[in-house]
């Protein structure tokens, strides 16, 4: 199977995105939002005393702690939310990176304790998706130095590792600079951190020595993660209203696809022989989507998204039919409300985990991520319905909901599972 080759430069150590961007009008703080600027800057006070509870042993929740006030943040907590003006969570960002860089052997169980306390202070799906993306990589960085590389098996390849270590990057590269932009813009929605939260689960449960078609499923999520996360920021209302801005996504867009996009045409390749036999016609949407985004008419986002799911929906109609599904509902432990829609047709979800049948935690995987392309799908619609013309912020999503189309399907058809 072509796997998508990371450029030359993927994996390695970029600097820190943008630090010290001047992000926009901040408003001068009141005295007491100033001084809560200043306890969450003074690492020992929150981050110290996390860093340092992190080297005692087994790590508490950050919601137990607060809800338990172990640490004494609970009143830092009300004070930031009550005070919640953009400096303040600027500089609650400020101290994470800087805490980030001294978490050391912890460093896993401190990231998934920052996500939590993130949440319970912030709330932003944006900062939460840039702590999942560092656990991510966190994982995956010690699977790509771990025995199925280090003694590798025929498979486990240096393209392989390059691929999965440049995904992730990538991944982690886009939510930081979203996070720092963000600032209560509400650039992330469900619709990518849902998926996003289901790939963190998959990676963190994979053990050091993961097998070729585990390995295989984590580089593809994560590419379909990757263009749902563009679309999401895409889609925003804060982007939609403003023009500089959807410049400026596009663009950390562009670089987020375009390495992705150049093994696009081999791993293709695949995917048409294997479609050939199952229905031609899904390569067929598939080429129509990209050749609308290349012409960019007016409505270029709706059409796209409609190839991208048309080519979805009608293969696994062909691999999944109605009779067969139907025969093995009965023993497949699916609740019977997930069965048929309201029309009483077989949902997609079935579908899905039949053709992945015995691979629970991947079939899950990609109904969540089937799903949200279908909410930004429905999206796309309603904004083509708004526009006289199409922008490059429409052709971008275009291209994001096309890519993650295409490894919803890579992991269907073309990921061997033996």
């Amino acid at each position: 199977m072509a796997v998508y080759v990371a450029g030359a430069d993927d994996g390695e150590e970029d600097e820190t995105p943008d630090a010290g961007k001047d992000v926009g009008s901040i408003p001068v703080p009141s005295d007491a939002a100033a001084a809560t600027v200043a306890k969450i800057i003074d690492t020992s006070r929150i981050y110290g005393d996390l860093y340092r509870t992190l080297q005692l042993g087994p790590v508490l929740p950050a919601v137990k702690w607060m809800q338990q006030d172990l640490l004494g943040v609970g009143k830092i907590v009300a004070d930031l939310q009550r005070n919640m003006v953009p400096s303040s969570v600027t500089a609650y960002i400020a101290g994470l990176r800087s805490m980030d860089q001294l978490a050391g052997k912890q460093r896993l169980q401190y990231l998934q304790a920052t996500t939590a306390l993130s949440d319970a202070i912030v709330g932003s799906r944006t900062l939460s998706a840039w702590r999942m993306s560092l656990q991510i990589e966190n994982v995956m960085g010690e699977i790509i130095k771990g025995p199925a590389f280090t003694m590798p098996t025929p498979w486990a390849t240096e393209s392989c590792r390059k691929a999965l270590g440049g995904t992730i990057h990538r991944q982690v590269y886009m939510t930081d600079w979203l996070a720092q932009i963000d600032i209560g813009r509400g650039l992330l929605s469900e619709v990518s951190s849902r998926p996003l939260t289901e790939y963190r689960e998959y990676v963190g449960g994979l053990g050091d020595s993961p097998t070729r078609f585990e390995l295989d499923s984590s580089l593809h999520t994560g590419l379909g993660v990757n263009g749902l996360l563009g679309a999401d920021a895409l889609s925003s209302p804060a982007v939609l209203d403003d023009v500089e801005l959807e410049v400026e996504v596009v663009d950390r867009v562009e670089d987020l696809l375009t390495p992705q996009q150049a093994g696009r045409l081999d791993a293709l390749e695949d995917l048409r022989g294997v479609m050939t036999r199952v229905d031609a016609k899904v390569v067929e949407m598939l080429e129509g989507g990209w050749h609308v985004v290349r012409e960019a008419p007016p409505a270029a986002a709706e059409m796209a998204a409609q190839c991208a799911v048309e080519a979805i929906d009608r293969a696994i109609r062909a691999a999944a039919p109605d009779s067969e599904v139907e025969q093995w509902l009965p023993t497949s432990g699916r609740p019977k409300k997930e069965w048929h829609s309201e029309s009483g047709r077989l949902t997609r979800s079935v579908r899905i985990r039949y053709i992945m049948r015995g691979y629970k935690d991947e079939a899950k995987m990609t109904c969540t991520v089937a799903d949200n392309l279908i909410a930004l799908q429905t999206h796309a619609t309603s904004r083509a319905q708004a526009i006289k013309h199409a922008s490059a912020g429409d052709l971008q999503l275009a291209r994001c909901l096309l890519s993650t189309a295409e490894h919803i399907l890579t992991m269907l058809f073309v990921v061997k599972r033996s």
